[in-house]
């Protein structure tokens, strides 16, 4: 049915452009791009591990090819599924002074797609997309002090007082999806306006091992009473399938 759907929506795009003009369109006409807001929901054995959404950025641009329906473009998105906060004693000897221990736990997705829309009008489309690409986990840790944390300082202060990559791996993946663009409201004038993007994909990922520091178990500390404490990290091992929801703003 998927199949069947895409088969006839490539068709309608295709005999809908052919009713325009054929004069190409300027090129900064073909040209777009957009910045969302990202959801990424695990699927399938990476639900298994990973319960909770990620949540970040996703950064999006590509060239329509002339008149066609079609364009071709890059997606670049982000998002933090997992974290584990603790406050630790500046000094082994004194606990008066106290730094902040953050482990995040990421994914970053870097996806080329081929595109087909059905513009319905000039700021008008809905569109499906083809992708296959890389995705990239990482856990991190920093140590800040609290002016660190909160922000506070000059430009010339550094954001953190230290940071290591403690787990990372990777997996290609591939997948569609599809999304619509639509007018902001009570913008006017003519020619290209900006409008909001709306768009769904479902990426099946290869098999990756990562950390997820947002769950119980998987970072775990020894007792400081027994010396200086050590760290143990129990990683997961999975298919890495996502569902991504972005909604943002583009041109």
């Amino acid at each position: 049915m998927a199949r069947a759907f895409i088969f006839n929506f490539t068709i309608l795009s295709c005999l809908y452009s052919l009713s325009f003009s054929q004069n190409t369109k300027p090129l900064d006409d073909n040209i777009y791009g957009s910045l969302s807001l990202l959801i990424a929901k695990p699927q399938g054995d990476f639900s298994k591990h990973v319960s909770n959404n990620g949540y970040g950025l996703d950064i999006d641009g590509g060239y329509r090819l002339g008149r066609s329906p079609f364009a071709i473009g890059l997606s670049l998105a982000f998002a933090t599924y997992g974290r584990l906060e603790r406050k630790i004693p500046f000094s082994y000897f004194s606990d008066s002074v106290k730094l902040t221990e953050t482990t995040e736990s990421k994914i970053m997705m870097l996806d080329p797609y081929v595109k087909a829309s059905l513009h319905i009008t000039r700021n008008l489309s809905l569109y499906i997309k083809g992708f296959g690409g890389y995705q990239f986990l990482n856990t991190s840790t920093t140590l800040k002090n609290d002016d660190q944390v909160k922000g506070g300082g000059d430009n010339t202060d550094e954001p953190y007082i230290a940071k290591s990559d403690v787990f990372k791996d990777g997996a290609f993946n591939y997948g569609y999806g599809i999304g619509m663009r639509v007018p902001i409201p009570f913008v006017s004038g003519k020619g290209k306006k900006p409008v909001i993007n709306i768009e769904c994909k479902w990426s099946t990922g290869g098999e990756a091992e990562y950390l997820n520091a947002g769950k119980d178990g998987s970072i775990k500390f020894s007792n400081p009473a027994d010396g200086p404490v050590t760290t143990s990290y129990f990683p997961e091992k999975s298919k890495t399938d996502l569902l991504a929801i972005s909604i943002g703003v583009g041109i």
